[in-house]
């Protein structure tokens, strides 16, 4: 037996699969340095941390080490490779690689998410990459974006092959375009930058400046433009229709899953659902294939602890939505249920508000830039927030985490606001809660502890209150 048989066989791959792709494997754990004592803190590191008696987690634990093995391996077998930034424009990852067909010669992704899932929430090993990411030309205490980091980092360090095009996105966020100008000039790859605005004025959303629409969805059409001169890539209306086919399997699973959440008691943390939401964001590849049968494997089995009242707090604890849940440490994603609250969903599950009717822009760049306006986040600060308290409104919570990374100035910027029109708005308690999705280095999970278990109480003697006057 191999030293990475037992991680593997815990992540749902089954003997004839690992015989199957030793040589991938081998290789591919070769390339990041991974030998025995990594995958035996790896085993340790995953049977504490995620809900392995569920088959669907163990399955989607695997899919996302078979999406690490098609990214580090993409260059050495023959692959294309287009990378796009985080958060992505829409699914439009899962567009190039639909008009790519069937051929499997493309690899296009997020790689650096990728890697957050497994380096960082299996094997703990994402240090050296900041390290190398900083080094290279981002460095430590300037507020740069840790993701930035470790997608630099994984370059420098060779895990990940360098892109034939890299899809950069600065209709969100400013630091994903500056980042990718310096590894364009480090290793010489083409970018393709989309640039947006957010300076709606406040209270015009879901209202929008059509000239918005037009720019932004003149660097979108650009995009496709230099897909198809570059790859010879047709992205169309009946492309993006059948991508949306493909990934709606993905998401009919999830919402699926999402139903058997809103249970009290919610029946399964918040750090096994991190893995499922990354999904959609990051892969176009395995995940995409393999992601609805696991996620739907996951929803029957959820459903039979709700079922049995099965759950991870007790029934009647706390209720609260957060904003974003770690992408790289277990210990900070399970400190909420820690504390005694229970999270039936994220603000990325929040139910959609309806959008107005859409106007007819001719071409389907505007048109998909005209639906980014309705989602509220590129749209403008308040169409960031209204969007979110409309969507807080149609369910029934006890509180808001304001969960935010320090170095993300689109998120950072806006927090305090947030807070101040959510508790406005709905009443319901708003924390803002500092930490980094990406690097641990960044927080301490002792004051992260402190701060929620605070929370959580405050939020029991209201509860208390509340039920209190109601028996009376």
């Amino acid at each position: 037996m191999t030293y990475y048989n037992d991680l593997l066989k815990l992540c749902a791959f089954d003997e004839s699969e690992i015989l199957s792709q030793k040589d991938r494997l081998e290789r591919t754990f070769q390339i990041l340095g991974l030998g025995p004592a990594d995958f035996e803190k790896a085993e340790a590191r995953v049977n504490e941390s995620f809900d392995i008696e569920l088959m669907g987690i163990r399955k989607v634990l695997g899919i996302w080490l078979k999406e690490l093995f098609d990214a580090v391996l993409a260059r050495e077998e023959g692959k294309k490779i287009i990378y796009f930034g985080y958060p992505p424009f829409q699914y439009t990852g899962s567009v190039i690689k639909t008009a790519a067909g069937s051929k499997n010669d493309f690899y296009v992704g997020c790689p650096e998410i990728v890697i957050c899932q497994t380096l960082g929430q299996i094997f703990d090993k994402l240090i050296p990459l900041l390290e190398a990411g900083e080094t290279a030309g981002l460095p430590p205490g300037h507020a740069m974006c840790s993701l930035l980091q470790i997608k630099l980092g994984a370059i420098e360090k060779g895990f990940i092959p360098v892109p034939d095009l890299s899809i950069a996105t600065s209709y969100f966020c400013d630091m994903g375009p500056k980042a990718e100008e310096l590894m364009q000039n480090r290793y010489g790859y083409p970018v393709e930058y989309v640039d947006g605005s957010l300076d709606s004025p406040w209270g015009a959303w879901p209202d929008y400046d059509r000239e918005t629409v037009y720019y932004l969805g003149g660097q979108v059409n650009r995009l496709f433009g230099t897909l198809k001169d570059k790859f010879g890539l047709e992205i169309n209306e009946k492309v993006w229709e059948k991508a949306g086919l493909v990934c709606g399997k993905l998401y009919m699973s999830i919402n699926e899953l999402g139903k058997y959440l809103t249970a009290d008691p919610v029946p399964l943390s918040v750090a096994d659902t991190e893995l499922i939401l990354g999904i959609p964001t990051a892969c176009t590849g395995i995940a995409v294939e393999e992601g609805p049968e696991a996620i739907r494997i996951l929803a029957e089995e959820v459903g039979k602890r709700v079922e049995k009242g099965t759950g991870v707090v007790p029934k009647g604890s706390p209720r609260v939505v957060i904003l974003l849940q770690s992408l790289s440490d277990t210990a900070v994603n399970h400190l909420i249920e820690e504390a005694g609250m229970a999270v039936p969903l994220t603000m990325v599950m929040l139910p959609p508000v309806r959008p107005p009717e859409p106007y007819p822009y001719p071409t389907l760049g505007e048109k998909r830039a005209e639906q980014a306006m309705f989602t509220g986040a590129y749209h403008s600060t308040y169409g960031w927030i209204k969007r979110n308290i409309d969507s807080l409104k149609l369910v029934d919570l006890d509180g808001v985490i304001y969960s935010y990374p320090f170095s993300c100035r689109p998120i950072v910027c806006t927090s305090k606001l947030t807070k101040l029109e959510i508790e406005k708005e709905t009443g319901l308690p708003t924390l803002l809660l500092e930490l980094d999705i990406y690097d641990k280095r960044n927080y301490s999970i002792a004051s992260l502890r402190t701060r929620l278990e605070a929370f959580a109480e405050m939020l029991k003697a209201k509860k208390a209150q509340v039920n209190k006057e109601k028996a009376k």
